[in-house]
């Protein structure tokens, strides 16, 4: 018998430690803390949106396929609320960032100032606020399963069985960042399930210095941050500690708090998220056929940059605008002193104004149809 080199066993070894490592990772699923219901070393009172006086909301665990011919299920948790006693009209869908949550629009610090799903509540509309699969308290697949078009397609599933339970007349996605990509990619592949699309941190365009940067400030999740001991898939990554700050956020424009509780409730992203991340900045959107609205902070380092100077807020919008189609009714809002997060400037309650504003024209608020429906000349 041939004797096996000593470079044929450590190869195979690996190989099997690997093969154990996914095997543990693919069935490793379940929901990752930390939540804002996890963090004693943080004294402040926090609070999220089913703590508001005279709010219902109920938690919905959702069964959904990475494709239409996969074998498993994993479950995708968010909360619907609405003003207890009433029927809203409209569902506003909360779509969160790569590394961000749910607490992204139900900031529970300061929420009357910071949570926009507070906002939208006080309007009159109801909202499903979720953690995306791969974040929070939703399944944890193999995180190189997970891309753009992945979590497309686990909003329609959800988006379908609300449907089946709830009778709205208007949807409308609202997305941060990679949930404005997730939110873009589900209204060109499912649009009759939405009425209108509200991108934030997102346009055509990429900061080329953003890459590096971030490529520095991101840990491998099993081997470093909050999920040391949670969470055994290498395919998915966190933040480091306090690293946040000047990548998402304008000096001078954000509390101090802010950042410490946007540094605790950091959520993992996955790596198929990173690599698929900037499929939709090409043209697709020219294929829309709902109304958009695009909100952008003049600041954003991660999509201002190279050739394009986001404090020219005319240069933007001559941007955005070839690459969204009549149908679209296209309006797009640059912020003053706003960087990635435009939900948690010092400014948060205008902007929320201003989205809420753009559903009312344009999808429909508080039972009234929208004012001014878009029409394309």
């Amino acid at each position: 018998m041939k004797k096996r080199s000593k470079k044929f066993y450590f190869f195979s070894g690996l190989g099997l430690l690997i093969g154990l490592w996914a095997i543990v990772a693919l069935f490793n699923t379940g929901g990752v803390l930390p939540t804002v219901d996890s963090l004693p070393e943080y004294t402040t009172p926090l609070a999220r949106v089913s703590d508001m006086p005279g709010v219902s909301c109920k938690e919905h665990r959702i069964p959904i396929k990475l494709a239409a011919d996969s074998t498993f299920d994993f479950d995708l948790v968010g909360q619907l609320c609405r003003m207890a006693g009433s029927e809203p009209a409209t569902l506003q869908v909360l779509v969160s960032g790569a590394g961000y949550g749910s607490n992204y629009w139900d900031f529970p610090y300061k929420p009357d100032t910071y949570s926009y799903a507070r906002a939208a509540l006080r309007a009159g509309d109801a909202v499903f606020n979720f953690d995306r699969i791969g974040i929070g308290a939703s399944d944890h697949p193999f995180g190189a399963l997970l891309n753009v078009d992945v979590q497309a397609y686990t909003l329609h599933q959800a988006l379908t069985l609300l449907a089946e339970a709830y009778d709205f007349e208007a949807v409308v996605t609202l997305g941060h960042s990679f949930g404005s990509v997730t939110a873009l990619a589900h209204a060109l592949q499912f649009p009759e399930q939405v009425d209108g699309v509200v991108l934030t941190g997102f346009i055509h365009n990429v900061n080329p210095i953003f890459g590096p940067t971030v490529g520095r400030a991101i840990d491998v999740a099993p081997f470093a941050g909050p999920f040391t001991g949670n969470i055994f898939d290498p395919t998915y990554t966190v933040s480091k500690d306090m690293s946040r700050g000047d990548v998402f956020y304008t000096e001078g424009f954000v509390e101090d708090e802010v950042l410490v509780v946007d540094n605790l409730t950091r959520q993992t992203t996955a790596l198929g998220e990173l690599i698929t991340m900037s499929k939709y900045f090409s043209d697709q959107s020219k294929e829309l056929q709902v109304p958009a609205a695009v909100i952008i902070g003049e600041n954003d380092f991660v999509v201002c940059g190279g050739d394009l100077d986001c404090t020219d807020h005319a240069a933007v919008v001559a941007n955005e605008e070839p690459y969204f189609p009549p149908a679209s009714c296209l309006e797009v809002t640059v912020l003053d002193d706003t960087n990635h997060n435009a939900n948690l400037h010092i400014n948060a309650p205008e902007v929320f104004q201003l989205m809420q504003d753009w559903v009312a024209r344009r999808v429909g608020s508080a039972g009234n149809a929208a004012t001014d429906p878009c029409i394309p000349g």
